[in-house]
């Protein structure tokens, strides 16, 4: 056979060797049987080893199968199935009518704008159930030691502290003879695992002769296991009449709480 003779031969069989390869589907519907094409290509949809590719592609010539024979609410439905299904696959304006590539482009871009408003609503759902979850109430027990460094003395003591949203108070008792309290109250702002604290507090000390009053600031680290570490630092003036006792106080306190939520 001659080299021309052979290469007639191989331009003729190349269309049939690439028909070959092509889907039914497509084969029927390129040959404008188009009620044909629809059954196959629903025979091959329902085929469950088809790949995501195929069965995209199956999609568009079963909707455009549908399209020309003026099934427009089936079609659609293949087209918006689709768009879910393979977003990333888009109808060919060259194989394909132009009706039929705007009725495709716009129902993508409807379940997109679908796509993107339930992503949106679950974003604003796990916002505000974690803007809840910071704000419901909750009952830390604490467990403290106290420096005075002016006086150079220490106590172990313990509290308990209830805190909403960005308001916290608390009353605490220092260990000694006699025993000291702590009435304080203030605001834990910010959103973090690390927040400053900063208040009021009222002090009740028999051993030093009176009662207090004074500012705190500090902060609140929060641990894994629902665990808080707590550290203020506060300034007291004493309003007592006896000149034996130091009017003014600095401590520092350090603590671990645990925190329990509440029902709200």
């Amino acid at each position: 056979m001659s080299p021309i003779l052979l290469a007639a031969v191989v331009l003729l069989l190349l269309p049939l060797a690439a028909r070959a390869d092509t889907p039914l589907c497509v084969q029927l519907y390129e040959d404008g049987q188009y009620a044909a094409a629809i059954q196959a290509c629903e025979q091959m949809l329902a085929r469950p080893e088809l790949s995501s590719g195929e069965r995209g592609r199956a999609r568009i010539y079963l909707a455009a199968s549908l399209h020309v024979l003026l099934y427009s609410s089936r079609a659609q439905e293949q087209l918006e199935l689709l768009a879910r299904e393979h977003p990333g696959m888009r109808v060919d304006p060259i194989r394909f009518l132009p009706e039929l590539v705007a009725l495709a482009e716009s129902i993508r871009e409807r379940v997109e704008a679908e796509k993107r408003s339930a992503a949106e609503q679950a974003a604003s759902r796990e916002r505000q159930a974690l803007e809840k979850a910071r704000n419901a109430p909750r009952l830390r027990p604490e467990v403290y030691a106290l420096v005075e460094p002016l006086h150079r003395v220490w106590r172990p003591g313990a509290g308990v502290s209830f805190t909403r949203g960005p308001l916290e108070g608390g009353a605490r008792v220092w260990l000694g003879a006699p025993p000291a309290f702590h009435l304080q109250g203030g605001l834990v702002p910010g959103r973090g695992g690390l927040r400053p604290f900063v208040g009021l507090r009222a002090t009740l000390n028999p051993g030093a002769g009176g009662y207090a009053g004074g500012v705190v600031v500090g902060g609140r680290l929060t641990l894994p296991g629902g665990l808080v570490a707590l550290l203020d630092v506060g300034a007291d003036y004493f309003f007592i009449g006896d000149e034996a006792y130091q009017r003014f106080a600095l401590t520092a306190q350090a603590g671990l709480g645990f925190d329990v939520r509440l029902s709200d």
